[in-house]
């Protein structure tokens, strides 16, 4: 309604119904309302036309031309009428509001949205200049100058908000008129809906424009109730009055209930309306139902209960996002206020079915609206009209089934993510209000093993493995046993894992881990302990692939990050620590590149004492980590010929500590330029330990140009006259140089 061929989908700027009620309460109120719509325009009554009497000729002629079907004719006048009532007084523009407030309730009908924003525009003009002399019009006026606030059109309604206040600049003066005036909205809304498209023009107006005007102009009115039930009711305990304000507030309330109990009487709960195919309408039946909910439960008879809780709680079968966030406001507060109608178990079960499916199908599109509702929909859901376990359950495995609808939006994967995090430790923290005390740690560890272990870690590692393949996902089975993890791969076309999926998983993993830090260390040790399994499987793998060894590392990034840059010890003393402890003989005894890589990471992370202070339970003295570097890592680190071997120079060399380096260093070289070793005793280099010691050097040099501040002493620790031996050997060498000895000498010169 507006454009050429009519308006489309509403503006995603257009805002709520309940923002408009909230800006009409004094300041530090209570905002009314949780989301919602703007509506449409609004319709004419059938008063006749006032006659042209002592009205200015030249005003007189526009208004006759606002009457015209053309909108360029209307949008002139209108322009030209702007013009004329900023040039008059107050006294040569009063006589001219009755025929304008006739051609304003008209003008509010046009299909021209354009038309309909020149109608404030110049209704501005006119207050502005007439300011309290527009009283006595006021009956006439506030119906249909209310409903123009929720124009679907952003810019119409903003138009008719600036209209509003310049006329009530005062927000207490904006609520008082709309007190005083209760009645006269009310009766004006009950009107549109009464009317049919075919009672909306007696012009030749096509008929699919007269649909989509009626859409609108009923999808207003129901915005314009919901916003002003909540005011009118609303404003009398938010705000101090005097005892005749408090009077005409009580009275104002009185007359808007019985309205409210009268419009919801005819229309029968209003649930025809959600059957309406506009998005509009449905959306604004549900902002009405709530603030129905709200402001008159009583209203609402235990006949009609049934109905309505039908309707209501089978909401989930709602496709358009453009619905669902005043769609989640009646689920919510109808759930809190009537709990008793899940009792049904007909309701219940049909409810639950259209809930998985809304799940499953990514909340058809809203996630960042639906995603944050779902804590707040499993507080409000009684724990005795649900099977505890199955059911916190199937809220996890449906949500993730419709996890790839969020892929492709970091937005929406964040939503996600967050409302996993939500919802698990809901449940983990509300356990006893699903089972007594004495099952309530087993549920809690039940929870951790399906959701935190079965499903989350399950996709971590796989996706890691599966990071920047075209369609492939890890799949899951559930049945009345838990969720079990398939080891077949999901194909969904046009879809991708990215590294952005992952790095939000591994993040919503380790604020799971912070929060059951704090709530139940026990479960932490049920996680690590998995973790701890699944690097033994990782280590074991001695190929030079990374893919299978990836996951744990990059997860260590994610911990660092989000944990121990924060100053958390955890990490280190529950997941690494004990990890390390458990599977370093294992490492020792294995070429393993997923163990050592693992290592050098949480050396890195942690620092090179409090690593091997873990893995040997030793002191953090100096001395004690000194013996352990010298007799444990040092020759295993130096061991030449392994496809580990550079991996383990990276491992040797983060355990240097900047107190004992030059000793540390100094053992390095004393073992690395062993001439028993490096020189037979014919006189030929050993190329494998040659080479090993050029690798060594090299490393040693690039990691000194790395430091982000870099001593000079530091430096200087990397010389060491053993080496100056050792190229003393490589001259000597015969036969002479290959390509090891010239690598070693050119390193050697340059240190």
């Amino acid at each position: 309604m507006g454009r050429t061929k009519g308006d489309g989908a509403r503006s995603k700027s257009r805002p709520s119904s309940s923002s408009l009620a909230a800006s009409l309460l004094p300041q530090g109120s209570t905002p009314v309302g949780f989301g919602g719509y703007m509506g449409c325009s609004r319709v004419d009554s059938t008063e006749d036309s006032p006659p042209f009497l002592d009205i200015d000729s030249e005003v007189a002629q526009h208004l006759k031309r606002l009457a015209r079907k053309d909108p360029t004719t209307k949008l002139k006048a209108l322009a030209s009428l702007s013009q004329l009532f900023q040039q008059k007084t107050a006294k040569e523009i009063i006589p001219i509001i009755p025929q304008w407030a006739f051609e304003y309730k008209k003008l509010l009908l046009d299909y021209n949205r354009e038309v309909r924003r020149a109608t404030h525009d110049t209704l501005t003009n006119l207050v502005g200049v007439v300011g309290r002399d527009v009283a006595p019009y006021l009956k006439s006026l506030m119906g249909p100058w209310w409903f123009s606030q929720f124009d679907s059109a952003y810019e119409v309604s903003q138009a008719a908000k600036r209209s509003f206040q310049a006329a009530f600049p005062a927000q207490d003066k904006r609520l008082d008129v709309l007190i005083l005036y209760t009645s006269e909205i009310f009766r004006y809304i009950e009107e549109n809906l009464k009317l049919t498209p075919q009672s909306m023009s007696d012009k030749n107006v096509a008929s699919d424009e007269l649909e989509e005007m009626h859409k609108q102009v009923v999808s207003s009115s129901l915005l314009a109730l919901a916003t002003l039930l909540d005011v009118v009711v609303t404003a009398q305990s938010e705000r101090p009055v005097s005892e005749t304000e408090s009077k005409r507030a009580s009275k104002a309330k009185t007359v808007a209930i019985s309205c409210a109990e009268n419009l919801l009487s005819t229309h029968k709960l209003f649930l025809e309306f959600l059957k309406s195919q506009s998005s509009a309408i449905r959306s604004a039946t549900y902002s009405v139902m709530r603030s129905l909910i709200k402001n008159i439960p009583h209203a609402i008879k235990e006949t009609d209960m049934i109905h309505l809780a039908d309707a209501i709680l089978g909401a989930f079968r709602e496709t358009d996002p453009s619905c669902h966030s005043s769609m989640w406001d009646v689920i919510l507060l109808f759930s809190r206020k009537f709990p008793e109608s899940w009792s049904s178990l007909k309701i219940k079960k049909s409810a639950l079915s259209k809930f998985w499916h809304f799940l499953r199908n990514g909340c058809f599109g809203s996630q960042q609206v639906s995603y944050p509702a779902l804590v707040l929909f499993l507080d409000v859901v009684p724990a005795q009209a649900v099977e505890a376990q199955k059911f916190l359950l199937e809220v996890f495995v449906n949500l993730w089934a419709g996890r790839s609808l969020s892929y492709s939006s970091q937005l929406d994967r964040l939503a996600l993510f967050k409302a996993i995090k939500e919802c698990f430790l809901f449940s983990l923290k509300n356990t006893d209000r699903y089972s007594d005390a004495a099952d309530s740690y087993r549920f809690q560890q039940t929870l951790t093993d399906q959701i935190l272990l079965k499903l989350l870690w399950h996709e971590y590692l796989f996706s890691v493995s599966s990071k920047n393949q075209e369609s492939v996902f890890s799949s899951m089975d559930f049945s009345s046993g838990g969720i079990q993890p398939s080891h077949q791969a999901s194909r969904q076309l046009n879809v991708k894992v990215t590294e952005g999926y992952v790095l939000d998983l591994g993040k919503c993993i380790v604020e799971i881990l912070l929060d059951i830090f704090f709530l139940e260390p026990n479960l932490l040790l049920q996680f690590c302990s998995t973790f701890q399994e699944t690097c033994l499987g990782v280590f074991q793998e001695t190929d030079s692939s990374i893919e299978n060894g990836e996951g744990v590392t990059e997860f260590l990034s994610v911990v660092n990050q989000q944990a121990v840059r924060k100053g958390e010890t955890w990490p280190l003393v529950y997941l690494v620590g004990p990890t390390l402890l458990k599977s370093f003989p294992l490492i020792r005894t294995l070429d393993s590149p997923n163990a050592v890589r693992f290592m050098v990471a949480a050396v890195s992370i942690f620092s090179p004492r409090k690593i091997i202070q873990e893995i040997f339970c030793i002191e953090p003295e100096g001395r004690q980590f000194l013996h352990v570097f010298k007799e444990t890592f040092i020759p295993w680190c130096l061991q030449a010929n392994s496809p580990t071997t550079s991996m383990r120079l990276d491992l040797l060399l983060s355990l240097l500590d900047d107190e004992y380096l030059a000793e540390q260093w100094a053992s390095i070289i004393m073992h690395a330029t062993n001439l028993e070793e490096l020189k037979s005793a014919d006189g030929i280099v050993n190329s494998d330990c040659l080479s090993l010691l050029t690798i060594l050097i090299e490393k040693a040099r690039t990691r000194t140009s790395n430091r982000s501040t870099v001593q000079v002493p530091y430096a200087a620790h990397w010389h060491h006259h053993l080496l100056d031996s050792a190229a003393v050997s490589v001259v000597q060498a015969f036969p002479p140089f290959g390509t090891s000895n010239v690598s070693y000498m050119r390193y050697v010169k340059n240190t």
